[in-house]
């Protein structure tokens, strides 16, 4: 398994674009010249043209012989071999018959003489306008894919702001928290967290930019966003809370009915809230908090159209129970202190540290009930969990703490990156996003 490190700060990516002249078209000498001319220009800038046909000079007339034939016109140099130019035509009879004139040079052919001359040309095997040694054509940009922002390590692959260094995207610095950023959640266009050192709710632009802070409130770590307001948990006084997306004045949706929430999730009407004990649910617009089931242990929930879903630690199983309230039911067990779940349209996906080095796994289970199916062991204390279509992703938290990926239906697990500590873990259509121990909030293109 390949690891991909972070090398030192290399120097920027380029892109070098190259354009190409044609060779000329002559009918006479002074034509075939200057088609000459510039193809050897187009040499000399490296960009070789495609050849095109040159005419051959009319034979002059004699007074007892025929004249000799007008050279042909050359035939472009480079890329694609010209045509040759036709010979030139013979010359008028005198005593006796004028010669044919030679035939023009093809790209890199040779013309025969004759009445009218012919010339054939082969085709060079450089094609068109060539990138240099080491450069890739990407679709008409010659790009070094080993430095490239554009295009690192393969043509079209954007490393979204970050350097490409041997082709490898390189992290990007979103926010210098400066402390304790943990919790993490997204939308289009901003990247949310909670600040547990300062009581911060925070945000700062994908694509860079100056974070600002949305609200001051408590310790928090649990947040989730709609389109309208960021939600978050207090550990301390306990409650939910939530404010406009742009900022503004905190508003306390609950206490009544909470304990000790940790995780939320959202749909179009209600919160759901992990907390700790127990799965509850509470009015979107506030009110309060009401029992779904019991849950010891539980940290982090997500939901569906129909259930919500958690991993009971303490029980070590994985389950699931109606938004509407019922029965809880047990889609996994034997996974002592599984960390927390995400969701696909078809099955439940979950981290289970182990308890001890090296014991630790990633696996999923259908939504409805089945075998659950390892997609990695022996992993190194696995927690933060995230899922696109294609990947899910999580944070290894061993000695050496990594975020590694692999895919959904099964394969190899991959390093992304290492050397990084995240605290929690997101992902979109192009970037990794996570809080780190250090302080910093970060993105990293996939």
């Amino acid at each position: 398994m390949e690891t991909e490190r972070l090398p030192g700060s290399p120097s920027p990516g380029y892109v070098h674009r190259r354009r190409c002249g044609h060779g000329g078209m002559g009918a006479a000498v002074i034509a075939a010249r200057a088609a000459f001319v510039l193809s050897a220009v187009g040499f000399a800038l490296g960009c070789l043209p495609d050849g095109e046909s040159g005419s051959g000079g009319a034979g002059g007339s004699g007074a007892a012989g025929g004249g000799g034939g007008g050279v042909g016109g050359a035939g472009g140099a480079g890329g694609g071999g010209g045509v040759g130019g036709g010979g030139g035509v013979g010359g008028g009879s005198g005593t006796g018959e004028g010669s044919g004139g030679a035939g023009g040079a093809g790209g890199s052919g040779t013309g025969d003489g004759g009445a009218a001359g012919s010339s054939s040309a082969t085709t060079s095997t450089s094609g068109g306008c060539g990138c240099a040694e080491k450069e890739t054509d990407c679709s008409g940009e010659c790009a070094d894919t080993r430095s490239s922002a554009q295009h690192c390590g393969a043509c079209g692959h954007d490393c979204q702001g970050g350097l490409c260094v041997d082709g490898a995207c390189q992290p990007v610095v979103l926010a210098e928290a400066a402390g304790s950023p943990v919790a993490i959640a997204l939308d289009a266009t901003h990247v949310y967290w909670t600040h547990v050192d300062t009581d911060e709710i925070m945000k700062a632009p994908i694509a860079g930019g100056a974070p600002a802070t949305i609200a001051h409130g408590c310790p928090s770590y649990g947040i989730a966003v709609n389109a309208a307001n960021v939600y978050w948990t207090c550990a301390e006084p306990v409650g939910v809370y939530s404010a406009p997306l742009g900022g503004g004045t905190p508003v306390l949706l609950s206490t009544t009915g909470l304990e000790d929430p940790v995780g939320l999730a959202l749909d179009a009407t209600s919160i759901y809230v992990g907390d700790n004990y127990a799965v509850k649910k509470l009015p979107i617009g506030g009110g309060e908090a009401e029992w779904l089931a019991l849950g010891n242990g539980s940290r982090r929930v997500q939901v569906d159209a129909t259930h919500v879903y958690w991993t009971n630690a303490d029980a070590a199983s994985v389950r699931k129970v109606p938004k509407a309230g019922g029965g809880d039911v047990i889609l996994a067990s034997g996974y002592f202190e599984s960390h927390e779940v995400v969701l696909d349209a078809t099955h439940v996906y979950w981290t289970t540290p182990g308890e001890g080095p090296n014991s630790g796994s990633v696996t999923k289970v259908p939504k409805e009930g089945g075998t659950p199916v390892p997609l990695a062991a022996d992993q190194a204390f696995p927690y933060y969990i995230a899922l696109d279509a294609t990947h899910v992703y999580w944070a290894s938290l061993g000695d050496v703490p990594e975020i590694r990926r692999v895919p959904v239906g099964g394969g190899e697990p991959v390093v992304v990156i290492a050397g990084v500590a995240p605290r929690d873990l997101a992902v979109d259509g192009t970037s990794i996003y996570w809080t780190d121990e250090s302080g910093f909030v970060m993105k990293l293109a996939k």
